[in-house]
């Protein structure tokens, strides 16, 4: 089910704030963790992770459920063929946490994933975009600030994502640790791998048209992490365009844009992938001004088909 939408609301916002698996040969080389900072070119390794972690992303909407834990990862809509040999080692969150998720294992490429759903109500979710930031909790870096919503949203998973991250590394110590998501997902996907970071576990991350999450202290501090972000926006998405910058909200750096073709489209090739650097840069996506909320449910495939 695609998320409902009032234009009307957005308008008013915007008035008031700005299968086998993708992996190509040589598997553990491309997801090796990035001991530097974000690569600023594309290349055939990075699109197939990040079509591979789009679909963790896509699962996260229908395997987010306790009574999955212990199961195969599996998808409506073949939203994730390539995870079929994926384990749902855990559930993050709670019934009724305003976030959720699901930690899987992934034998096949050496794979710890922690995977966040995004919102079911857009409406709901825009409104959320306007509440204001917070001073990031446990003193993460000084003068950090987080969007109060994301903040309490990563905190609803904290409890359960920490010790299940723990348990998974003790039995697969050499496994690569990921964190992702779509939409609202992606957000606590950032915050969460900027936690699991800073108390000393490697972690890559890959978010899909994720809004902006906190001020300029916490994205730099994010970039000067060991490991890499490959945050992805799409064509005119308005999404990643909110909270307004005039809030003093930034973006991580750099960004991966999806950036030819329409609305819809999945189909991606190296050259068709812009990428920008810059906390505040508008030469991608917030380089467009659309409210459709069309091109927001398709990353490199249709991420919330399996609601």
């Amino acid at each position: 089910m695609k998320p409902s939408f009032s234009p009307h609301l957005a308008v008013a916002m915007l008035s008031t704030c700005v299968i086998s698996s993708p992996i190509a040969e040589n598997r553990n080389a491309s997801l090796a963790l990035e001991l530097r900072a974000t690569p600023t070119t594309m290349t055939a390794a990075i699109l197939a992770n990040m079509k591979l972690f789009a679909q963790y992303a896509a699962a996260a909407y229908c395997n987010s459920d306790a009574s999955k834990v212990g199961t195969r990862v599996s998808c409506s809509s073949s939203a994730c063929p390539s995870l079929t040999t994926v384990t749902n080692y855990a559930f993050l969150g709670y019934d009724q946490s305003e976030a959720s998720g699901f930690l899987g294992v992934d034998t096949a490429n050496k794979l710890i994933v922690a995977s966040f759903a995004g919102s079911d109500n857009i409406d709901n979710y825009i409104a959320d975009l306007l509440v204001p930031m917070d001073t990031c909790s446990g003193n993460l870096v000084s003068g950090c600030k987080l969007h109060t919503g994301f903040q309490y949203a990563y905190q609803d998973i904290a409890s359960t994502l920490l010790p299940a991250i723990a348990s998974a590394r003790s039995t697969y110590p050499s496994y690569s640790v990921i964190t992702t998501g779509h939409s609202l997902g992606g957000a606590v996907a950032t915050i969460a791998g900027a936690y699991l970071r800073a108390s000393g576990i490697p972690v890559d991350i890959y978010s899909y048209g994720s809004p902006r999450v906190g001020n300029t202290a916490f994205v730099n501090f994010v970039d000067g992490q060991v490991g890499s972000h490959y945050r992805v926006t799409h064509t005119k998405d308005f999404v990643p365009r909110y909270p307004g910058k005039l809030l003093g909200y930034r973006h991580t750096s750099p960004e991966f844009w999806l950036s030819t073709g329409d609305a819809t489209t999945t189909n991606y090739g190296i050259g068709d992938i812009k990428v920008c650097q810059g906390i505040s840069n508008t030469d991608c996506n917030d380089g467009t001004s659309s409210l459709s909320t069309t091109p927001h449910s398709y990353y490199l495939q249709d991420i919330s088909a399996c609601k």
